[in-house]
């Protein structure tokens, strides 16, 4: 059994080809982005959106999974893999320093603002660029009202294309710059773009930034469009999945070490497999990046 899950794991971080490729020179710029502004003090913020499941328009398990209105007993905000859980768990190494509810964001469409922070060892290539030794995660997470899941994807698309930055005060009274600001975005729910005429993405913006889209068939309905050099491609997904917390997680922390792309694919299966019980080998298909053979290189 350990060999093969080995062989999985050997197969998924194998190099799709030897010579260096146009996403992989994406991917050093993002790096090269993101030891920029560590060494001037800044963290890597990753603003996350998370459209609540809504049972008119898919089916969300039952009633209360499917509340799009209610956070505390939606289907991706309350269960344990959901972002209302995932990182408040016993285990986990976040510290939560936001807490918004509905009517406290701002948005009455914005139901909940949670911000999560984490310290972790910079990797020695990036410290010897001039990053500090620990490195600075802040971690985003807006639920966006079910019915609103159309403002959610055009924020999204807005975030991760050179949209405005906004300013997001703590807890502690201490400010963050977020949304355009942030040099990873991410979607984690429903594929929205399945129920759209072809969605019109916004031009790319000059600013450098990773790209998280988990939910079911994300590359089918972005490889195409959006993925440039200004947004990297870090995890989309090639089948029918339950979007959670877990491998957006495994994700961030796996770009945060250094991780290639095929780290970055092989850490995001396994965290996805252990939420479901399942194996790595059931589950490693769904996810995809341009450390994946089926990627279509540019």
């Amino acid at each position: 059994m350990r060999i093969a899950v080995w062989l999985v794991l050997a197969a998924l971080a194998a190099p799709a080809h030897a010579t260096p490729s146009t996403e992989d020179a994406w991917l050093a710029g993002l790096t090269d982005r993101v030891i920029e502004d560590l060494a001037a003090g800044k963290p890597l913020v990753v603003e996350v959106h998370v459209p609540l499941c809504e049972q008119t328009i898919i089916a969300c398990g039952n009633a209360k999974l499917g509340n799009g209105d209610n956070p505390e007993t939606n289907l991706y905000w309350s269960t344990t893999p959901g972002f209302g859980s995932w990182f408040a768990r016993r285990t986990s190494r976040w510290k939560r320093v936001l807490a918004q509810r509905a009517g406290e964001t701002g948005d009455a469409d914005i139901l909940a603002v949670h911000v999560y922070r984490r310290s972790v060892s910079t990797p020695p290539a990036w410290r010897k660029r001039g990053a500090p030794a620990k490195l600075e995660i802040d971690l985003v997470v807006r639920a966006w009202r079910g019915t609103a899941i159309d403002r959610a994807l055009a924020a999204y698309a807005a975030d991760l294309s050179g949209g405005a930055a906004r300013t997001l005060t703590l807890a502690d009274r201490t400010t963050l710059e977020v949304g355009g600001a942030a040099q990873i975005v991410a979607w984690v729910g429903h594929n929205r773009l399945m129920d759209l005429a072809p969605y019109t993405w916004p031009a790319a913006g000059a600013t450098t930034k990773g790209a998280i889209a988990i939910a079911c068939h994300t590359a089918a309905y972005m490889e195409e469009s959006v993925p440039s050099s200004t947004r990297v491609p870090l995890l989309m997904t090639r089948d029918f999945l339950f979007a959670n917390a877990a491998p957006l997680e495994a994700t961030v922390l796996a770009f945060a070490a250094g991780g290639s792309y095929s780290k970055i694919r092989v850490d995001a299966a396994t965290a996805y497999a252990g939420v479901r019980e399942r194996t790595v080998k059931q589950v490693a298909g769904a996810f995809t990046n341009p450390g994946d053979r089926r990627w279509k290189k540019r």
